[in-house]
């Protein structure tokens, strides 16, 4: 009965100070534990909620007295509103103290939160009005003329690079000038870039000359000009394929047909085929091609009118042969007479 006793006192006591009572069931003489309650209690809301307004950089500064939790205050949480809109998370904040930039009409409210999630209700909300900041002396220095550029050509174009420009705010880009040949002719723009070298494609030759601006439109100098020569690619070699089918075969001879496609990117003006027979098989008639070659491996030609073949064209000639056994299949190998 005392140990009954006891144990209700201790849960009476315990359930003041927030705790929770443990004891096995059904037993009279355990031990009694106690063990803490979880933490529902939320922080106490900020306050003295307060603005700095700074011109350089332009931005706001929110400070704010801390709050006071049952256990501790983990955090705070702050809100923006720009131009009339909803709250939306700015950022979260371990001190009491919040620096964003000044984009439009802002407002901001804050609330405190604890290490088990519990958050306090927000502060009313501050709006920030942008300060009368003074205006700056408008921009009138003319950044300084890059290194004069130099200049390599490959195959259809020309790459300068230079060394960069200074200026008394910031350098924001390079304007690249094309004059043709090596003197007179009249420069015009062909091109910007951001960075100290410029690509150019094209087959001659050209002067170059660089200028660098900045963000107010200065211009610097233009820089001395640079000849120089980009000659044209070489045009790559023609190809063509030969495709051998059977048509029909029968005892002592077949019939066959091959497909000449041209599968380089230029034209041709003839092309020659090599049918390779493995088994001794001989040509007894042949169309839409000749040979002079009476036995393998036999070398064939076009004809006048099939020679030229654009790219992706094609063209067949057909052929009978001899055979004394099986009429097995020819290699065939094709070489293109590229246009003049």
């Amino acid at each position: 009965m005392q140990r009954r006793l006891v144990r209700t006192v201790l849960v009476a006591l315990a359930a003041l100070a927030g705790l929770v009572v443990s004891t096995p069931a059904l037993s009279a003489t355990a031990p009694v534990r106690i063990m803490p309650l979880g933490d529902t209690t939320p922080p106490t809301v900020p306050t003295g909620l307060r603005t700095t307004v700074s011109c350089s950089p332009y931005t706001v500064t929110l400070s704010w007295t801390a709050s006071t939790d049952n256990v501790g205050v983990a955090g705070y949480d702050v809100y923006r509103a720009t131009n009339g809109g909803a709250f939306t998370s700015a950022g979260t904040t371990t001190t009491t103290s919040f620096t964003q930039p000044i984009t439009g009409l802002l407002q901001f409210k804050v609330r405190a939160r604890d290490t088990a999630g519990n958050t306090s209700a927000f502060t009313e909300p501050v709006s920030i009005v942008p300060p009368p900041c003074p205006t700056l002396p408008p921009d009138t220095q003319a950044p300084t003329t890059p290194g004069t550029p130099t200049a390599s050509a490959t195959c259809g174009s020309v790459t300068l690079s230079w060394t960069a420009s200074t200026d008394n705010v910031g350098v924001t880009g390079y304007e690249i000038w094309r004059a043709s040949g090596t003197t007179g002719g009249t420069f015009v723009s062909v091109g910007a870039s951001t960075t100290t070298s410029f690509t150019q494609s094209g087959v001659g030759i050209f002067r170059y000359q660089v200028r660098a601006r900045d963000a107010a439109g200065n211009t610097s100098a233009f820089t001395s000009p640079v000849t120089a020569a980009a000659p044209a690619c070489p045009e790559p070699p023609p190809t063509c394929t030969a495709v051998y089918n059977q048509i029909g075969s029968w005892s002592g001879g077949s019939q066959g047909k091959v497909t000449v496609t041209n599968t380089g990117t230029t034209g041709t003006t003839g092309w020659t085929v090599t049918l390779t027979f493995p088994d001794g098989q001989r040509i007894t008639q042949i169309w839409g091609a000749r040979t002079d070659s009476t036995a393998g491996p036999y070398t064939i030609t076009n004809e006048s009118y099939n020679g030229s073949l654009a790219p992706s064209g094609s063209t067949t000639f057909g052929f009978l042969a001899t055979s004394s056994g099986t009429a097995t299949p020819p290699t065939a190998t094709c070489t293109p007479t590229p246009s003049s």
